[in-house]
């Protein structure tokens, strides 16, 4: 029961003690019992992984590396197996901008550390998978509704039918509405600036529509999600507390695929698919009583691939995967003009190409070891050819335990945004892809099905990373291959699935990582970190209730100061009413009120001369949610 079939390590199916990597799997009933609605939550319960927010954007951050600000560039996010990244920022969405609703959800697989040589670009620090259902799992129709705190309030509707391997349909709309709360600022508190205080500007609002399509070995799926968020925070420049600036961000989606048993020692799959993005933001530089200066950023981006993939065990102890993509991005514009007089100040588009090469071979010595190795070559019209490496030795000792060297390394072009952004900055033609290596020692103890436990111990080693400079010869700012860092640490995970049907899951991680120049601890760095999970045994036939608790260390913010560490404890109520078809779910998230605050970025700044810099942001205290769901 916990040592299920994954396939995002190796795109192909594997036991987790099995797999070239470490593994986390959040199943569908995971996310049920405790209530989860975003992906940003269903990540927080991930060993090694904490999420900033600041009042706009989730940011990952995993094994103590990870920027708030950086939009998870480094972190590749796939549905159903396709990149979700968008092709101008490479953000990788995790927040309610994430166009999924998380009932659609069969699971989410986790693979931390390099997964370029077989995903390519980005999969940095990890790959995210979020694996949807069919519709045979669904049978029926579902209505929900949803009342949460600051005057949110949720509903969907979801049809799923068939039967497996025959045709198979999943439909689903939501739509999601949030006042928000009013928020204070002590770094803004003057009478000028509403004494910090920013009201109604934390609103959030999405709709999202997805279909899929299955019969036999063919899929076709379909998702739409846009969402706008209010900016409380006054952040690039902008005037405190002036309702006018949002952002919005809308990703679709398409994909066709194809898989079939040619053979007892053939599987071929082919796939294609088209991504679009579109992002705008409103900034308001100038109060509106000096003349209204809004700038108007813009960006859309339109990608279409292929990828066909081969897997063979004709030879005998090996399985082999052999595949090749080539993507597209015909279109990747940015614009950024002023209203009110209109002027233009940027427009440029620069489409690109990528093509690559993978292959890899599990090859079994013996009952007792596994030797994983895999390559894969990209090239990309803009960042030049990189060849990846992975390679995994597995050995299985008699005592239920799986032991696990690894090596891998991955890397990350740089994006349209950072090359070609010249708004405010200057570009910088000699740009490189950053890059990582890693090391990993791992050791999984499966003794039964109820029960296992993991340590690993892990480094990384990266350079050549982008970050902001400013040329002293005109003091204007430009992206550049400056930094590098490294990270070690040990992390130990535990879960235990009990009789009783209560379940307790733990994980810890003590961790350093430090800039490889000045030896300096990493911003938005935690050093320890430590989450318990509890599900109650059921309350009589019907109902479940759990509680998860994460404890994350002091970090260091992007000004130099300091957010101190902090415990939540958030609690979940599930449970069917009685001869009916009706389920209710209420939760209560930070449930003793616990204070704390995440670190800012760079861009938290407002138009006070000089600009005040936000160094922490505070984050919500108690709040509470409703779900009422009805079968037909």
């Amino acid at each position: 029961m916990l040592n299920l079939d994954v396939v995002t390590a190796s795109k192909i199916p594997q036991k987790i003690s099995e797999a070239p990597s470490s593994v986390s799997v959040i199943t569908a009933e995971d996310i049920r019992q405790r209530g989860y609605r975003t992906l940003t939550e269903v990540l927080q319960s991930v060993p090694g992984m904490t999420v900033s927010y600041d009042r706009n954007y989730n940011y990952a951050n995993m094994r103590g590396l990870g920027n708030p600000g950086d939009l998870n560039t480094r972190l590749l996010i796939l549905i159903d197996g396709r990149r979700l990244n968008d092709v101008v920022y490479d953000q990788g969405a995790i927040g309610t901008e994430f166009p999924v609703d998380l009932d659609l959800i069969d699971r989410v697989e986790f693979v931390p550390g390099p997964g370029s040589a077989i995903y390519g670009s980005s999969a940095f620090f990890g790959v995210v998978n979020v694996i949807t259902k069919s519709g045979a799992a669904i049978q029926g129709t579902l209505a929900s509704a949803g009342r949460f705190s600051g005057a949110g309030r949720e509903a969907r509707i979801v049809h799923g039918s068939g039967t497996p391997g025959g045709i198979e349909l999943l439909l689903s709309a939501s739509a999601y509405d949030s006042a928000g709360r009013d928020l204070y600022f002590p770094e803004f508190d003057d009478a000028a600036s509403n004494h910090g205080v920013a009201v109604g500007l934390d609103y959030d609002r999405y709709h999202r529509l997805f279909a899929k399509l299955g019969a036999g070995g063919v899929v076709a799926e379909a998702y739409f999600g846009s969402r706008t968020k209010g900016i409380p925070t006054a952040s690039y420049g902008q005037q405190f507390n002036d309702p006018r600036p949002w952002t919005l961000d809308e990703y679709a989606g398409a994909a066709l695929s194809w898989r079939s048993k040619v053979s007892e020692t053939l599987d071929l799959f082919a796939g294609v698919s088209v991504a679009r993005y579109r992002y705008s933001s409103v900034n308001v530089t100038e109060p509106e009583s000096r003349g209204p200066t809004r700038s108007i950023d813009t960006a859309a981006s339109l990608s279409s691939g292929a990828e066909v993939r081969a897997i063979s065990s004709a030879l005998a102890g090996h399985k082999l995967i052999a595949g090749a993509e080539y993507t597209r991005d015909s279109k990747r514009q940015m614009t950024n003009y002023d209203l009110d007089p209109y002027h233009l100040n940027l427009d440029v588009a620069h489409p690109k190409r990528q093509a690559a090469v993978y292959l890899q071979d599990e090859m079994r010595l013996g009952q007792s070891v596994i030797l994983n190795t895999g390559l894969r070559r990209d090239i990309d019209s803009e960042g030049g050819a990189t060849t990846n490496p992975r390679v995994a030795l597995l050995y299985k000792t008699a005592r239920q335990v799986t032991l696990k060297a690894l090596y891998g390394t991955a890397y990350r072009s740089a994006n349209a945004y950072e090359r070609y952004y010249t708004f405010g900055y200057k570009t910088n033609p000699a740009l490189r892809s950053e890059h990582i290596k890693t090391y990993e020692l791992v050791a999984e103890y499966f003794p039964t099905d109820r029960f296992r436990a993991t340590a690993s111990v892990f480094q990384y080693r990266m350079r050549d990373m982008l970050a902001l400079a400013t040329d002293p010869a005109d003091g204007f700012l430009f992206f550049s291959n400056i930094d590098a860092a490294r990270a070690t640490g040990v992390e130990l995970e535990a879960e235990w699935l009990r009789e009783d049907g209560s379940a307790l899951k733990g994980s810890a991680n003590v961790q350093s990582a430090r800039n490889d120049a000045n030896g300096e601890w990493l911003s938005n760095s935690p050093r320890r970190l430590f989450k318990l999970d509890y599900a109650l045994p059921p309350l009589g036939e019907h109902l479940r209730a759990h509680a998860e608790y994460r404890f994350t260390s002091r970090r260091r913010t992007v000004q130099g100061g300091e957010v101190g560490g902090f415990g939540v404890v958030d609690m979940n109520l599930v449970g069917t009413v009685p001869g009916t078809h009706v389920e209710l779910s209420a939760g209560v998230l930070n449930v003793f009120a616990k204070r704390y605050a995440d670190s800012a970025s760079e861009e938290h700044y407002d138009n006070s001369v000089p600009p005040r810099h936000l160094d922490a942001i505070g984050q919500d205290g108690r709040s509470w949610r409703l779900m009422a769901t009805v079968r037909f």
